[in-house]
């Protein structure tokens, strides 16, 4: 049995108790999840880790934690990454699913501007000029 098909099982076999444990398992399960998609996704793009957080403008000791799944996030935070890492819109809504970030919704104007930025290969300066000629707001990583 693969380690997704022992977690899947482990979560089932919680969901039949009385009630759900107040552990930190709930939040290990997420963390490692967290982990498994990004190391993932570094396996499979070959892009180092320390050169998409410097590119993400993203502080480096908070950029490895969103990525290992000891910190969480918010949603500009992997959006950035994403964009950084050239992901394609399924990709980064699978990566914002996983993070519990909310996915993109065409509906919204800044999320639809977002998602033309994604699917036209805007690197992080593009996109922050594309979002403020809208005025919208640009990603937020709490870089000025």
């Amino acid at each position: 049995m693969t380690d997704r098909e022992l977690d899947s099982q482990r979560m089932l076999n919680l969901l039949k108790q009385d009630h759900f444990p107040a552990s930190n398992w709930d939040r290990d399960f997420l963390d490692a999840d967290i982990r498994d998609f990004f190391d993932e996704l570094f396996r499979k793009t070959g892009l180092r880790r320390s050169v998409v957080i410097r590119d993400a403008h993203i502080s480096r000791t908070y950029g490895y934690q969103l990525m290992d799944g000891t910190r969480v996030g918010g949603r500009d935070y992997y959006l950035s990454i994403a964009i950084t890492m050239h992901l394609d819109l399924r990709t980064t809504q699978r990566l914002l699913a996983v993070t519990k970030s909310g996915g993109l919704h065409p509906l919204i104007k800044r999320d639809a501007a977002i998602i033309f930025a994604i699917n036209h290969g805007y690197d992080t300066f593009k996109l922050y000029e594309f979002m403020t000629e809208l005025n919208l707001a640009p990603l937020d990583t709490g870089v000025e």
